[in-house]
This record gives structure tokens, C-alpha cells and sequence, in this order.
């Protein structure tokens, strides 16, 4: 099953404690925040070689979590909280075990001299 989008905002906002509370919407400066950096954000775990996400509005289930905890990190100074780096290497190395192995299990040819 996939997230979207809106459903990693959510998640993000939760982990700020910014989500409105219950029964109530975040408010939609707070959802425009997380909007704007989730781009970036992606673009940057991409070229780091951590994960890539070619589809930037859906994301397997498994990816909410360290995401959004991601998301959650580059904005705690926006929400008035410090920033975790403890929380963001985790969240980093969960999306690197995520990664697909390029391990093909082939045998590889040698050259002997």
C-alpha cells in the first residue's frame, strides 16, 4: 500500500505536534512549510545516494516513518524546536537499508596473468 503526500504532511506535523490536534486540520501555514521543503528534501536523499523516489507524491508505507522524521528535522526551527541529528542518522540509515541491493549473486569473471 502507497502514502501520499498529504499523508507524509500529516505525519510530519504529528512529529512537530503541530497537526491541529484531535479532530482539528493543521493550520495551512504550517502545511505550506513541509509543502515546500519535501522537494528539496527527496532531491537531496537522492544525490546523497540514500534513497531516490522517482514518483515525488507517493511513497510505500515503509517510507512514511523516516521521512516524515526527516521532514520533521529540517523544520523544528521553523516550529520553534531544536533540531535531532541522533533521529535524522537513524531515519537516514533505515532508508539506506531500504535501498534495493545491487547485488546480483552473478560470479564474477577473473583474468589470471
Amino acid at each position: 500500500m502507497t502514502k501520499t503526500r498529504q499523508e507524509l504532511i500529516a505525519a510530519t506535523l504529528a512529529l512537530l505536534q503541530a497537526d491541529g490536534g484531535a479532530g482539528q486540520s493543521p493550520e495551512p501555514e504550517d502545511v505550506e512549510v513541509i509543502e515546500k521543503m519535501i522537494d528539496s528534501k527527496l532531491a537531496e536523499l537522492d544525490r546523497r545516494d540514500i534513497a531516490a523516489f522517482p514518483d515525488k507524491n507517493k511513497f510505500a508505507d515503509e517510507f512514511l516513518d523516516p521521512l516524515s522524521t526527516i521532514l520533521a528535522n529540517a523544520a523544528a526551527p521553523q516550529f520553534g524546536q531544536p533540531r535531532n541529528y541522533d533521529s535524522q542518522a537513524a531515519a537516514e540509515n533505515i532508508l539506506r537499508a531500504l535501498k534495493p541491493s545491487s547485488y546480483t549473486g552473478s560470479v564474477l569473471a577473473v583474468d589470471y596473468f
